[in-house]
């Protein structure tokens, strides 16, 4: 630590942890079906306090991107698939899901990106994956995941975004340093 920086007092950390547990139970939903008692850890409050320590740590950066009224969609919006070999139809959850998925999916292969559908995290499975040679990996949920599971993975990932794509309307973007 620098001579010239004090470190912040407990109160003034306290806050800042609560403030972004709030924003994370604010922007983040769980699925009813996504328990986390099956989780090692199942206390709700006990994994934001770690999420949250997390991005005050700034071992992981979080944004919340809200889409602008005139923008559409967050993703191309292209009829055809990108000529890659040919995909099964997406069936996958519920039907906004799979429509979003595949969306997304579309979105990424027109712009020449590899996109893997469920590939394995430390903790289960991403919806999709999706990579290119001299950038970030990216990890897409689409609608909801667990507080375990998306604490396990940032903890674990490096050097890759895991994005959030709880409905059409915002992202939430988790940037793993």
């Amino acid at each position: 630590m620098s001579q010239n920086k004090k470190p912040l007092l407990w109160h003034m950390v306290e806050k800042q942890i609560l403030k972004e547990m709030n924003w994370l139970r604010a922007v983040i939903e769980t699925s009813p079906f996504n328990n986390e008692t099956y989780a090692p850890i199942s206390c709700q409050e006990c994994l934001l306090r770690k999420i949250a320590v997390l991005i005050i740590n700034g071992k992981v950066h979080a944004k919340e991107i809200k889409k602008a009224p005139p923008l559409e969609s967050f993703w191309f919006n292209k009829t055809k698939r990108a000529k890659q070999k040919e995909r099964p139809v997406i069936i996958h959850g519920a039907e906004w899901h799979n429509t979003t998925m595949e969306k997304i999916e579309n979105h990424f292969l027109h712009q020449k990106y590899e996109v893997e559908r469920e590939p394995n995290l430390h903790w289960g499975r991403a919806d999709l994956g999706v990579y290119k040679n001299g950038e970030k990996d990216l990890y897409i949920e689409v609608g909801t995941t667990s507080f375990f599971k998306l604490l396990t993975n940032l903890n674990t990932m490096r050097n890759c975004i895991y994005l959030i794509v709880p409905n059409d309307n915002k992202l939430i973007e988790f940037t793993c340093s």
